[in-house]
């Protein structure tokens, strides 16, 4: 059945909207979102734990690391799947900083 002919979702009323947080993460400019409740998964992690507090940057809003964000992909991919996958020729020096 095409999309067009299904229904309309209803949309969300204030009471059953998201509750969750979104969070930026910006890892050498390049910038990340996903939500808090993603990286509270994993609370003895750096992104999962307060220690992430030590790299807010009230000004913009965002966390900062100074890290390769082509690595740190597979990173956030981690903390969404539960699975850490990332080429052999990344360094795995950025991912134990991360998990």
């Amino acid at each position: 059945m095409p999309v067009a002919n299904l229904p309309m979702p209803v949309a969300p009323t204030e009471k059953n909207k998201r509750q969750d947080e979104l969070i930026i993460l910006n890892v050498s400019g390049r910038r990340f979102q996903t939500w808090k409740n993603t990286l509270d998964r994993y609370p003895d992690t750096l992104l999962g734990s307060s220690e992430k507090e030590f790299f807010y940057n009230e000004e913009t809003k965002e966390y900062f690391f100074d890290r390769d964000p082509d690595v740190f992909r597979s990173v956030l991919n981690f903390y969404r799947t539960g699975k850490l996958h990332y080429p052999r020729y990344e360094q795995g020096e950025c991912i134990c900083v991360f998990v």
